[in-house]
């Protein structure tokens, strides 16, 4: 067992949580701009003579970038585990910013024909290869720096940088929509955002440099008490907490990730133009990322489990009446949907970073962590998307993806129930 390490002050957690939560807020924030951007993109690098395979085509790029991710969990863990956390969240926002910047530049098929589809698939793959360290190496960072009796609002904080990258990605791509035209949006228009990423993507990168290890990994090497093998030792030790974390991710991510794709499929359920549906889409984030922070400190007072429990029944509750208000094609209620959508995540959202990484034992936390949550958003969050568009037109139904959702909230409903309670646990053992 580990000797509880020095906290840190009030000042140095300030910088702690701006280097822990930059990564997470690029990572979401290059999502989240790619899914408002889709149909754009679908155009530029998937002519077809029908919209909805251009569509499909683009979210189908979008997904193979999250196979990647169980790639990067893996490297990424074993240096985090092995050299310390600061040094692979350090690597993470570089290969981020690279992929980010790919995009930015990559030619359309016009230009350049079948290359720049290729081009497009090469840079996503690269983000999900960042993304299956970052939200693991996040997580640990700011978790293991959190003051005593405060570890679920810290959490809180990880997954409110995740959301407010979204927000503000919604917002950029929002605000080009509405002040350019559709030409210039399709010319060039739609490159800005990636621009915008990849310059603070390299900010980012100097706010990590700045910054030690978090004080359990000190005290780790202290002791000389560092896994030789993080991801062989995670399997063997770890195993079942690593499965747990799946079945606590799959409707998380499925939800999740089907909220952020709503953007797109607003637009094919009315007459919405696709700047109109991403700014009912930010205004719903705003609400979520109000509160996060609530049910995270909620969860620090009454325990983690209640409100895991809570948030995973309302996501089972809500998906089918959100596809329904969402389809209505009536503004104010398609607003309704969204916001029903964005408060029975943020529910959830509030204790589970610090739940899953709470779960996870200290040799090899930033591996069992990044190997569980980068397998289920690899398979079940990053094929979201792709499943709701294909869903939508292979049955001609708009509820069809409610079923989807449903069932994978369900799975993580009975994972909740079956989770002990981890806000006693200490994460120096």
């Amino acid at each position: 067992m580990l000797t509880n390490p020095t906290q840190p002050t009030a000042t140095s957690r300030t910088r702690v949580v701006a280097a822990g939560a930059v990564g997470t807020t690029l990572e979401w924030y290059d999502f989240s701009v790619y899914a408002a951007l889709a149909t754009w993109i679908a155009a530029g690098f998937f002519p077809a003579d029908n919209p909805g395979v251009s569509l499909l085509s683009a979210l189908a790029v979008f997904g193979v970038g999250f196979l990647f991710r169980p790639l990067g969990a893996v490297v990424f863990g074993h240096i985090g585990d092995r050299y310390g956390r600061k040094e692979a969240l350090g690597l993470t926002i570089i290969v981020m910013g690279l992929s980010t910047a790919l995009l930015a530049i990559a030619p359309t098929y016009a230009a350049a024909g079948v290359l720049g589809p290729v081009v497009l698939l090469v840079a996503r793959c690269g983000q999900g290869f960042s993304s299956g360290g970052e939200f693991a190496g996040g997580a640990s960072f700011l978790i293991e720096h959190a003051p005593e009796g405060r570890r679920g609002l810290y959490g809180a904080i990880h997954y409110m940088a995740l959301i407010g990258g979204n927000l503000i990605g919604a917002g950029i791509v929002a605000a080009l929509s509405f002040s350019l035209s559709e030409e210039q949006m399709q010319t060039w228009g739609w490159r800005v955002p990636f621009v915008i990423g990849t310059v603070a993507a390299f900010a980012g990168v100097y706010i990590r440099r700045r910054l030690g290890d978090t004080p359990v990994m000190e005290g780790a090497r202290k002791q000389d008490d560092i896994a030789r093998s993080p991801f062989a030792e995670a399997l063997r030790t770890d195993g079942r907490a690593v499965l747990r974390g799946i079945g606590l991710v799959v409707g998380f991510t499925v939800m999740s990730y089907t909220y952020v794709n709503m953007q797109s499929f607003i637009v094919t359920v009315s007459d919405l133009s696709q700047g109109a549906a991403v700014a009912l889409y930010s205004l719903s984030l705003v609400v979520q990322l109000c509160l996060i922070g609530l049910f995270g400190r909620l969860s620090d007072r009454i325990g983690r489990k209640p409100v895991l429990i809570a948030g995973a029944t309302l996501m089972v509750a809500t998906t089918y009446p959100s596809f329904l208000l969402i389809s209505s094609g009536s503004t104010i209620v398609i607003l309704a949907g969204l916001t029903l959508m964005a408060v029975s995540i943020a529910v959830y959202a509030g204790p589970f970073t610090t739940v899953i990484t709470e779960l996870m034992s200290r040799r090899t936390r930033y591996t069992a962590l990044a190997v569980s949550y980068g397998f289920a958003v690899a398979v079940f969050g990053g094929t979201a998307g792709f499943v709701v568009a294909w869903l939508r037109q292979e049955l001609d139904s708009v509820f069809a993806p409610a079923l989807f959702g449903t069932v994978a909230a369900v799975i993580t409903l009975a994972t909740t129930l079956t989770t002990r309670e981890t806000r006693l646990v200490r994460l120096e053992d």
